[in-house]
Protein backbone atom coordinates (compact mmCIF):
# COMPACT_ATOMS: atom_id res chain seq x y z
CA UNK A 1 0.00 0.00 0.00
CA UNK A 2 0.92 3.19 -0.63
CA UNK A 3 0.95 5.43 2.58
CA UNK A 4 0.69 9.80 2.48
CA UNK A 5 2.39 11.46 5.00
CA UNK A 6 1.41 15.87 6.47
CA UNK A 7 3.65 18.23 5.24
CA UNK A 8 3.51 20.65 7.66
CA UNK A 9 6.57 22.52 6.58
CA UNK A 10 5.91 22.53 2.78
CA UNK A 11 8.58 20.70 2.03
CA UNK A 12 7.09 18.47 -0.60
CA UNK A 13 4.36 20.78 -1.33
CA UNK A 14 7.58 23.27 -2.40
CA UNK A 15 8.98 20.40 -4.88
CA UNK A 16 5.54 20.56 -6.24
CA UNK A 17 4.86 16.75 -5.08
CA UNK A 18 2.53 14.66 -3.05
CA UNK A 19 3.62 13.75 0.53
CA UNK A 20 5.44 9.95 0.90
CA UNK A 21 6.77 11.01 -2.65
CA UNK A 22 9.61 8.26 -3.52
CA UNK A 23 13.02 9.22 -3.24
CA UNK A 24 13.59 8.93 -7.33
CA UNK A 25 10.26 11.71 -7.62
CA UNK A 26 12.26 13.76 -5.20
CA UNK A 27 15.68 13.95 -7.20
CA UNK A 28 13.96 14.50 -10.36
CA UNK A 29 11.71 17.82 -9.07
CA UNK A 30 14.47 18.93 -7.49
CA UNK A 31 16.31 19.12 -10.51
CA UNK A 32 13.88 20.80 -12.40
CA UNK A 33 12.40 23.03 -9.75
CA UNK A 34 16.15 24.38 -9.09
CA UNK A 35 16.90 24.56 -13.19
CA UNK A 36 14.33 27.10 -13.22
CA UNK A 37 14.50 29.35 -10.49
CA UNK A 38 18.37 29.18 -10.06
CA UNK A 39 19.86 32.82 -9.20
CA UNK A 40 22.34 32.28 -12.02
CA UNK A 41 19.48 32.15 -14.51
CA UNK A 42 16.88 34.02 -12.36
CA UNK A 43 18.46 37.15 -10.21
CA UNK A 44 15.41 37.81 -8.52
CA UNK A 45 14.82 38.32 -4.96
CA UNK A 46 11.52 36.00 -4.62
CA UNK A 47 13.56 33.27 -6.70
CA UNK A 48 16.54 33.20 -4.42
CA UNK A 49 14.01 33.26 -1.78
CA UNK A 50 12.29 29.96 -3.72
CA UNK A 51 15.41 28.56 -4.06
CA UNK A 52 16.55 28.51 -0.35
CA UNK A 53 13.31 26.45 0.16
CA UNK A 54 13.99 23.96 -2.39
CA UNK A 55 17.27 23.39 -1.32
CA UNK A 56 16.18 23.03 2.23
CA UNK A 57 13.55 20.70 1.43
CA UNK A 58 15.96 18.55 -0.61
CA UNK A 59 18.41 18.20 2.16
CA UNK A 60 15.50 16.76 4.18
CA UNK A 61 13.63 14.77 1.97
CA UNK A 62 16.46 13.06 -0.07
CA UNK A 63 17.99 11.64 2.94
CA UNK A 64 15.96 8.28 4.09
CA UNK A 65 16.44 9.37 8.31
CA UNK A 66 15.70 12.97 8.07
CA UNK A 67 12.74 12.20 6.02
CA UNK A 68 11.61 9.41 8.35
CA UNK A 69 12.15 12.22 11.04
CA UNK A 70 9.90 14.89 8.90
CA UNK A 71 7.22 12.22 8.68
CA UNK A 72 7.00 11.06 11.93
CA UNK A 73 7.39 14.81 13.84
CA UNK A 74 7.04 17.09 11.47
CA UNK A 75 10.06 19.30 12.49
CA UNK A 76 12.97 18.56 10.84
CA UNK A 77 16.37 17.87 12.18
CA UNK A 78 18.30 20.19 13.55
CA UNK A 79 22.00 19.11 12.92
CA UNK A 80 23.83 16.00 11.20
CA UNK A 81 23.67 13.20 13.95
CA UNK A 82 22.75 15.76 16.65
CA UNK A 83 21.84 14.34 19.74
CA UNK A 84 18.28 15.56 18.81
CA UNK A 85 16.02 12.70 18.41
CA UNK A 86 12.22 12.46 17.52
CA UNK A 87 9.38 12.40 20.06
CA UNK A 88 7.82 9.21 18.35
CA UNK A 89 9.38 6.25 16.70
CA UNK A 90 9.21 5.52 13.20
CA UNK A 91 6.77 3.63 11.21
CA UNK A 92 6.94 1.95 8.42
CA UNK A 93 7.12 3.60 4.73
CA UNK A 94 4.89 0.84 3.00
CA UNK A 95 2.21 -0.09 5.37
CA UNK A 96 2.57 3.18 8.01
CA UNK A 97 2.81 1.30 11.18
CA UNK A 98 5.14 1.99 13.85
CA UNK A 99 8.01 -1.03 13.56
CA UNK A 100 10.23 -2.24 16.97
CA UNK A 101 13.52 -3.38 14.65
CA UNK A 102 12.87 -1.18 11.33
CA UNK A 103 15.71 -1.61 8.53
CA UNK A 104 16.55 1.11 5.71
CA UNK A 105 16.44 -1.20 2.77
CA UNK A 106 16.90 -1.03 -0.84
CA UNK A 107 15.57 -3.40 -3.28
CA UNK A 108 16.68 -4.16 -7.16
CA UNK A 109 14.61 -4.43 -9.92
CA UNK A 110 15.74 -5.22 -13.51
CA UNK A 111 13.76 -4.99 -16.80
CA UNK A 112 15.23 -5.69 -20.46
CA UNK A 113 14.33 -4.33 -23.55
CA UNK A 114 15.76 -6.48 -25.91
CA UNK A 115 19.03 -4.63 -26.44
CA UNK A 116 19.65 -2.50 -23.26
CA UNK A 117 18.33 -3.14 -19.43
CA UNK A 118 17.04 -0.55 -16.81
CA UNK A 119 17.65 -1.46 -13.28
CA UNK A 120 15.19 0.58 -10.44
CA UNK A 121 15.75 0.54 -6.92
CA UNK A 122 12.88 0.26 -4.24
CA UNK A 123 13.85 1.94 -0.74
CA UNK A 124 12.71 3.10 2.23
CA UNK A 125 12.57 2.22 5.94
CA UNK A 126 10.51 -1.01 6.17
CA UNK A 127 8.89 -3.69 8.86
CA UNK A 128 10.06 -6.75 7.95
CA UNK A 129 7.07 -8.41 6.76
CA UNK A 130 6.93 -5.14 3.89
CA UNK A 131 10.76 -6.04 3.04
CA UNK A 132 9.19 -9.39 2.69
CA UNK A 133 6.65 -8.67 -0.28
CA UNK A 134 8.76 -5.66 -1.25
CA UNK A 135 11.80 -8.66 -2.41
CA UNK A 136 9.58 -10.84 -3.66
CA UNK A 137 8.09 -8.40 -5.95
CA UNK A 138 11.11 -6.89 -7.09
CA UNK A 139 12.50 -10.56 -7.27
CA UNK A 140 9.73 -12.02 -9.48
CA UNK A 141 9.92 -9.14 -11.70
CA UNK A 142 13.31 -9.54 -12.05
CA UNK A 143 12.74 -12.92 -12.82
CA UNK A 144 10.14 -12.20 -15.51
CA UNK A 145 11.67 -9.43 -17.85
CA UNK A 146 15.45 -9.44 -16.22
CA UNK A 147 16.62 -11.63 -19.16
CA UNK A 148 15.66 -10.69 -22.36
CA UNK A 149 19.27 -8.72 -23.34
CA UNK A 150 22.67 -9.41 -23.21
CA UNK A 151 23.11 -6.81 -20.34
CA UNK A 152 20.14 -8.55 -18.35
CA UNK A 153 22.08 -11.53 -18.19
CA UNK A 154 24.32 -10.26 -15.95
CA UNK A 155 22.19 -7.44 -13.67
CA UNK A 156 19.33 -9.87 -13.28
CA UNK A 157 21.31 -12.43 -11.34
CA UNK A 158 23.34 -9.60 -9.55
CA UNK A 159 19.78 -8.46 -8.40
CA UNK A 160 18.30 -11.70 -7.38
CA UNK A 161 20.87 -12.15 -5.10
CA UNK A 162 21.11 -9.32 -3.55
CA UNK A 163 16.91 -9.54 -2.81
CA UNK A 164 17.79 -12.87 -1.88
CA UNK A 165 19.71 -11.66 0.90
CA UNK A 166 17.36 -9.52 2.33
CA UNK A 167 18.39 -6.26 0.01
CA UNK A 168 21.23 -3.83 0.62
CA UNK A 169 21.70 -2.30 4.00
CA UNK A 170 23.42 0.88 3.95
CA UNK A 171 25.45 0.69 7.27
CA UNK A 172 25.41 3.91 8.03
CA UNK A 173 22.07 4.90 7.38
CA UNK A 174 20.92 2.34 9.45
CA UNK A 175 23.06 3.10 12.28
CA UNK A 176 21.60 6.55 12.20
CA UNK A 177 18.36 5.05 12.00
CA UNK A 178 18.43 2.28 14.34
CA UNK A 179 20.22 5.11 17.03
CA UNK A 180 17.42 7.91 16.70
CA UNK A 181 14.74 4.86 16.76
CA UNK A 182 16.11 3.50 20.52
CA UNK A 183 16.51 7.23 21.62
CA UNK A 184 12.71 7.33 20.88
CA UNK A 185 11.54 4.35 22.55
CA UNK A 186 13.84 5.39 25.55
CA UNK A 187 12.17 8.65 25.98
CA UNK A 188 8.72 6.25 25.82
CA UNK A 189 10.26 4.53 29.02
CA UNK A 190 10.61 1.11 26.98
CA UNK A 191 13.88 0.58 28.50
CA UNK A 192 14.10 -3.11 27.28
CA UNK A 193 13.00 -2.28 23.19
CA UNK A 194 15.96 1.31 23.20
CA UNK A 195 18.68 -1.48 24.71
CA UNK A 196 18.47 -3.56 21.91
CA UNK A 197 18.03 -1.61 19.57
CA UNK A 198 20.94 0.03 20.51
CA UNK A 199 22.84 -3.32 20.19
CA UNK A 200 21.36 -3.69 16.81
CA UNK A 201 22.58 -0.33 15.84
CA UNK A 202 26.18 -1.16 16.85
CA UNK A 203 26.05 -3.97 14.52
CA UNK A 204 26.04 -1.04 11.88
CA UNK A 205 28.01 1.59 13.23
CA UNK A 206 31.25 2.50 11.54
CA UNK A 207 31.91 6.25 12.21
CA UNK A 208 33.18 7.50 15.66
CA UNK A 209 29.83 9.45 16.14
CA UNK A 210 27.72 6.56 15.78
CA UNK A 211 30.55 5.04 18.21
CA UNK A 212 30.37 7.73 20.61
CA UNK A 213 26.01 7.72 20.82
CA UNK A 214 25.81 3.96 21.14
CA UNK A 215 28.04 3.93 24.02
CA UNK A 216 26.07 6.70 25.66
CA UNK A 217 22.54 5.14 25.03
CA UNK A 218 24.25 2.13 26.59
CA UNK A 219 24.96 3.94 29.96
CA UNK A 220 21.21 5.00 29.70
CA UNK A 221 19.47 1.52 29.09
CA UNK A 222 21.98 -0.44 31.37
CA UNK A 223 22.58 -3.94 31.05
CA UNK A 224 20.50 -7.33 30.98
CA UNK A 225 16.66 -7.03 30.27
CA UNK A 226 14.46 -8.95 27.94
CA UNK A 227 15.95 -9.53 24.71
CA UNK A 228 14.40 -8.80 21.43
CA UNK A 229 14.09 -11.89 18.43
CA UNK A 230 15.69 -10.92 15.61
CA UNK A 231 13.17 -10.52 13.26
CA UNK A 232 15.66 -9.68 9.83
CA UNK A 233 17.52 -13.19 10.52
CA UNK A 234 17.26 -14.86 6.64
CA UNK A 235 15.06 -18.05 7.93
CA UNK A 236 12.56 -16.06 9.47
CA UNK A 237 9.24 -16.96 7.06
CA UNK A 238 9.50 -18.42 3.80
CA UNK A 239 10.37 -15.71 1.62
CA UNK A 240 13.89 -15.95 1.38
CA UNK A 241 13.62 -20.09 0.62
CA UNK A 242 10.99 -19.12 -1.50
CA UNK A 243 13.55 -16.82 -3.54
CA UNK A 244 16.25 -19.34 -3.57
CA UNK A 245 14.36 -22.00 -4.89
CA UNK A 246 14.33 -20.58 -8.45
CA UNK A 247 17.97 -19.78 -7.71
CA UNK A 248 18.96 -23.29 -6.78
CA UNK A 249 16.31 -24.94 -9.76
CA UNK A 250 18.00 -22.55 -12.15
CA UNK A 251 21.45 -24.38 -12.35
CA UNK A 252 19.81 -28.00 -12.38
CA UNK A 253 17.56 -26.44 -15.13
CA UNK A 254 20.88 -25.36 -17.40
CA UNK A 255 22.51 -29.26 -16.23
CA UNK A 256 19.33 -31.17 -17.73
CA UNK A 257 19.33 -28.76 -20.99
CA UNK A 258 22.90 -29.39 -21.52
CA UNK A 259 22.37 -33.09 -21.05
CA UNK A 260 19.27 -33.75 -23.38
CA UNK A 261 21.37 -31.32 -25.92
CA UNK A 262 25.08 -33.00 -26.05
CA UNK A 263 23.36 -36.60 -25.27
CA UNK A 264 26.00 -38.45 -23.15
CA UNK A 265 24.48 -41.48 -23.10
CA UNK A 266 24.61 -41.95 -26.76
CA UNK A 267 27.49 -43.18 -28.34
CA UNK A 268 29.75 -40.18 -30.30
CA UNK A 269 29.16 -40.44 -33.86
CA UNK A 270 31.84 -39.52 -36.81
CA UNK A 271 32.81 -35.74 -37.04
CA UNK A 272 35.40 -34.09 -39.59
CA UNK A 273 37.70 -34.53 -36.60
CA UNK A 274 38.03 -38.37 -36.31
CA UNK A 275 36.11 -41.04 -35.37
CA UNK A 276 35.45 -42.37 -32.14
CA UNK A 277 35.75 -46.38 -31.85
CA UNK A 278 35.56 -48.95 -29.27
CA UNK A 279 36.43 -52.62 -28.67
CA UNK A 280 34.41 -55.08 -30.57
CA UNK A 281 33.30 -58.47 -29.29
CA UNK A 282 32.12 -61.68 -30.85
CA UNK A 283 28.56 -61.16 -32.05
CA UNK A 284 28.06 -57.49 -31.92
CA UNK A 285 26.70 -55.74 -35.05
CA UNK A 286 29.24 -53.08 -35.75
CA UNK A 287 29.51 -50.41 -38.43
CA UNK A 288 33.21 -49.35 -40.52
CA UNK A 289 33.98 -46.08 -38.85
CA UNK A 290 37.14 -45.04 -42.27
CA UNK A 291 36.86 -44.73 -45.55
CA UNK A 292 37.95 -48.00 -47.94
CA UNK A 293 38.62 -50.09 -45.15
CA UNK A 294 40.20 -53.28 -46.15
CA UNK A 295 39.18 -56.90 -45.57
CA UNK A 296 41.44 -58.97 -45.55
CA UNK A 297 41.99 -62.87 -45.89
CA UNK A 298 43.87 -63.11 -42.79
CA UNK A 299 44.40 -61.11 -39.68
CA UNK A 300 47.99 -59.90 -41.00
CA UNK A 301 49.16 -55.65 -42.54
CA UNK A 302 50.32 -57.91 -45.50
CA UNK A 303 47.61 -60.03 -46.23
CA UNK A 304 45.65 -60.15 -49.69
CA UNK A 305 42.64 -58.09 -50.20
CA UNK A 306 39.12 -59.20 -50.14
CA UNK A 307 37.39 -56.06 -50.80
CA UNK A 308 37.10 -52.13 -49.64
CA UNK A 309 34.05 -51.63 -47.02
CA UNK A 310 32.84 -48.14 -47.36
CA UNK A 311 32.17 -46.03 -44.23
CA UNK A 312 29.21 -46.87 -42.41
CA UNK A 313 29.22 -50.47 -43.86
CA UNK A 314 27.33 -52.65 -40.94
CA UNK A 315 29.08 -55.88 -40.60
CA UNK A 316 28.90 -58.60 -37.66
CA UNK A 317 32.10 -59.62 -35.81
CA UNK A 318 32.78 -63.91 -36.22
CA UNK A 319 36.24 -64.09 -34.50
CA UNK A 320 38.24 -61.21 -32.19
CA UNK A 321 40.93 -63.45 -31.17
CA UNK A 322 43.69 -61.43 -32.51
CA UNK A 323 44.09 -58.53 -30.03
CA UNK A 324 44.71 -56.07 -32.71
CA UNK A 325 41.90 -57.65 -36.03
CA UNK A 326 38.24 -58.70 -36.02
CA UNK A 327 36.53 -61.26 -38.47
CA UNK A 328 33.76 -60.10 -39.93
CA UNK A 329 31.03 -61.15 -41.97
CA UNK A 330 29.94 -58.46 -44.17
CA UNK A 331 26.10 -57.48 -45.95
CA UNK A 332 26.97 -59.55 -48.77
CA UNK A 333 28.32 -62.96 -47.15
CA UNK A 334 31.88 -61.92 -47.37
CA UNK A 335 33.81 -63.17 -44.21
CA UNK A 336 37.06 -61.49 -43.82
CA UNK A 337 39.88 -59.48 -41.04
CA UNK A 338 39.91 -55.79 -40.39
CA UNK A 339 41.26 -53.85 -37.52
CA UNK A 340 39.06 -53.60 -34.41
CA UNK A 341 40.19 -49.88 -34.13
CA UNK A 342 38.17 -49.46 -37.46
CA UNK A 343 34.82 -50.46 -36.13
CA UNK A 344 32.21 -48.97 -33.75
CA UNK A 345 29.15 -50.12 -31.80
CA UNK A 346 26.02 -50.57 -33.30
CA UNK A 347 24.08 -49.79 -36.71
CA UNK A 348 25.33 -46.91 -38.76
CA UNK A 349 22.17 -45.39 -40.04
CA UNK A 350 21.59 -42.50 -37.13
CA UNK A 351 25.94 -42.17 -37.10
CA UNK A 352 25.53 -41.82 -41.46
CA UNK A 353 22.62 -39.66 -41.44
CA UNK A 354 24.64 -37.04 -39.05
CA UNK A 355 27.85 -37.38 -40.09
CA UNK A 356 26.73 -36.62 -43.64
CA UNK A 357 24.96 -33.66 -43.02
CA UNK A 358 28.00 -32.31 -40.87
CA UNK A 359 29.48 -32.80 -44.05
CA UNK A 360 27.94 -31.49 -46.73
CA UNK A 361 30.67 -29.96 -49.06
CA UNK A 362 29.12 -27.40 -51.77
CA UNK A 363 26.52 -27.19 -53.33
CA UNK A 364 26.46 -28.50 -57.11
CA UNK A 365 25.52 -26.29 -59.92
CA UNK A 366 22.35 -26.94 -61.90
CA UNK A 367 23.55 -29.81 -64.30
CA UNK A 368 26.69 -31.02 -62.89
CA UNK A 369 28.16 -34.60 -63.60
CA UNK A 370 28.71 -35.89 -59.70
CA UNK A 371 29.58 -39.57 -61.45
CA UNK A 372 31.16 -40.43 -65.11
CA UNK A 373 32.17 -44.01 -65.47
CA UNK A 374 31.83 -43.92 -69.77
CA UNK A 375 31.20 -41.91 -72.60
CA UNK A 376 29.38 -41.44 -75.48
CA UNK A 377 27.76 -39.59 -77.88
CA UNK A 378 24.27 -39.31 -77.06
CA UNK A 379 22.00 -36.60 -75.27
CA UNK A 380 19.31 -36.91 -73.13
CA UNK A 381 16.66 -34.16 -71.68
CA UNK A 382 15.67 -33.90 -67.90
CA UNK A 383 12.65 -32.12 -66.50
CA UNK A 384 12.22 -31.46 -62.95
CA UNK A 385 9.09 -29.76 -62.08
CA UNK A 386 9.09 -30.41 -58.43
CA UNK A 387 10.02 -28.29 -55.76
CA UNK A 388 12.75 -30.13 -54.71
CA UNK A 389 16.36 -30.69 -55.60
CA UNK A 390 17.17 -34.12 -57.76
CA UNK A 391 19.52 -36.60 -58.33
CA UNK A 392 19.06 -38.53 -61.61
CA UNK A 393 21.64 -41.66 -62.42
CA UNK A 394 21.99 -43.59 -65.36
CA UNK A 395 22.20 -47.34 -64.04
CA UNK A 396 23.05 -50.31 -66.18
CA UNK A 397 20.61 -53.45 -65.96
CA UNK A 398 22.74 -55.44 -63.85
CA UNK A 399 22.50 -52.23 -61.23
CA UNK A 400 26.10 -50.21 -62.01
CA UNK A 401 26.05 -46.39 -62.25
CA UNK A 402 27.78 -44.96 -65.73
CA UNK A 403 26.43 -41.15 -64.66
CA UNK A 404 24.55 -38.92 -62.30
CA UNK A 405 23.44 -35.70 -62.74
CA UNK A 406 22.32 -32.99 -60.57
CA UNK A 407 19.10 -31.18 -61.50
CA UNK A 408 17.70 -28.31 -58.87
CA UNK A 409 14.00 -27.67 -58.27
CA UNK A 410 12.41 -26.67 -61.32
CA UNK A 411 14.95 -26.42 -63.62
CA UNK A 412 15.36 -28.06 -67.08
CA UNK A 413 18.32 -29.37 -68.20
CA UNK A 414 20.29 -31.11 -71.49
CA UNK A 415 23.40 -33.91 -70.91
CA UNK A 416 25.52 -35.62 -72.82
CA UNK A 417 28.12 -37.89 -73.60
CA UNK A 418 26.29 -40.90 -72.83
CA UNK A 419 27.61 -44.30 -73.93
CA UNK A 420 25.45 -46.85 -75.84
CA UNK A 421 23.43 -49.52 -74.02
CA UNK A 422 20.11 -50.08 -72.19
CA UNK A 423 19.26 -47.76 -68.43
CA UNK A 424 17.23 -47.51 -66.14
CA UNK A 425 16.76 -44.69 -64.54
CA UNK A 426 17.02 -44.28 -60.62
CA UNK A 427 16.43 -40.70 -59.01
CA UNK A 428 16.37 -38.97 -55.38
CA UNK A 429 14.62 -35.73 -54.67
CA UNK A 430 14.62 -33.67 -51.10
CA UNK A 431 16.97 -30.99 -49.83
CA UNK A 432 20.26 -29.82 -48.56
CA UNK A 433 22.87 -32.41 -50.63
CA UNK A 434 25.70 -34.16 -49.48
CA UNK A 435 28.50 -35.26 -51.51
CA UNK A 436 30.76 -36.92 -49.11
CA UNK A 437 27.63 -39.84 -48.92
CA UNK A 438 25.89 -38.66 -52.11
CA UNK A 439 22.41 -38.07 -50.87
CA UNK A 440 20.23 -35.33 -49.09
CA UNK A 441 19.68 -35.66 -45.69
CA UNK A 442 16.45 -34.20 -45.07
CA UNK A 443 13.05 -35.19 -46.86
CA UNK A 444 15.24 -37.82 -49.01
CA UNK A 445 12.80 -40.31 -51.02
CA UNK A 446 13.95 -42.38 -54.31
CA UNK A 447 12.07 -43.75 -57.43
CA UNK A 448 12.58 -45.81 -60.29
CA UNK A 449 10.80 -44.95 -63.37
CA UNK A 450 8.73 -47.59 -64.97
CA UNK A 451 10.62 -47.73 -68.55
CA UNK A 452 14.20 -48.20 -69.60
CA UNK A 453 15.85 -45.90 -72.00
CA UNK A 454 18.21 -47.46 -74.88
CA UNK A 455 21.16 -45.75 -77.04
CA UNK A 456 22.24 -47.74 -80.48
CA UNK A 457 25.18 -46.73 -81.71
CA UNK A 458 24.73 -44.95 -85.36
CA UNK A 459 26.37 -43.39 -87.92
CA UNK A 460 28.17 -39.87 -87.64
CA UNK A 461 26.30 -38.41 -90.04
CA UNK A 462 22.62 -39.33 -88.72
CA UNK A 463 24.12 -38.43 -85.17
CA UNK A 464 24.61 -35.21 -86.41
CA UNK A 465 20.94 -34.78 -88.48
CA UNK A 466 19.21 -36.19 -85.26
CA UNK A 467 16.62 -33.59 -83.99
CA UNK A 468 14.67 -35.67 -81.68
CA UNK A 469 16.19 -36.47 -77.82
CA UNK A 470 14.74 -38.65 -75.59
CA UNK A 471 13.18 -36.63 -72.49
CA UNK A 472 12.31 -37.88 -68.97
CA UNK A 473 10.04 -36.30 -66.26
CA UNK A 474 10.49 -36.53 -63.34
CA UNK A 475 7.26 -35.36 -61.82
CA UNK A 476 4.20 -36.96 -63.11
CA UNK A 477 0.36 -35.96 -62.85
CA UNK A 478 -1.95 -38.17 -60.51
CA UNK A 479 -3.40 -41.53 -62.78
CA UNK A 480 -0.07 -40.92 -65.27
CA UNK A 481 0.30 -45.01 -66.48
CA UNK A 482 3.95 -43.92 -66.24
CA UNK A 483 4.46 -42.93 -62.13
CA UNK A 484 7.67 -43.49 -60.76
CA UNK A 485 8.29 -46.63 -58.21
CA UNK A 486 9.17 -46.35 -54.69
CA UNK A 487 12.67 -47.07 -54.12
CA UNK A 488 14.79 -48.27 -50.96
CA UNK A 489 17.37 -45.11 -50.45
CA UNK A 490 20.00 -47.34 -49.58
CA UNK A 491 19.77 -49.06 -52.44
CA UNK A 492 19.75 -45.97 -54.62
CA UNK A 493 22.91 -44.39 -52.35
CA UNK A 494 24.87 -48.07 -53.53
CA UNK A 495 26.84 -47.11 -56.95
CA UNK A 496 27.29 -50.85 -57.81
Amino acid sequence: MTTTYPDPKGYYAVLGLLPGADLAAIKTAYRNRAKQVHPDRNPSEAARQEFQAIVEAYRVLKDVVYRAEYHATGVPPLVDDGDDYPATPFACSACGKITVQPRYVIFHQVKSYLVWAKRTREEGIFCRDCADRIAARNSTVSWLLGWWSFPGLILTPIALVRNLFGGTKPKDQNARMLIRQARAFLALDEIDLARALTEQASRFARLSVHSRQIEQLRAETGQGGRRLKNRWALWNGGVFFAQALPLVALPLVLGVGALIALKPWEPPMAARAGISVQAAEIGDIRYVAIEDLKLRQSPVDGAPVLTLLDRFTTVQVVDVTSPEWAQVRTPSGVVGWVTRRALYAGTSALHKQEWCAQNPGSTPEAGEVLIRRATGEHRLLIHNDGRRDAVVKLKTLGGHTVAAYFVPATHHIGVGGLPDGTFRIEFASGSHYSRACGVFTQSMQAALLPFTLTYHQISAARLKAATTIPEIVLVTAPGDPKQPQPLDTDQFARDD
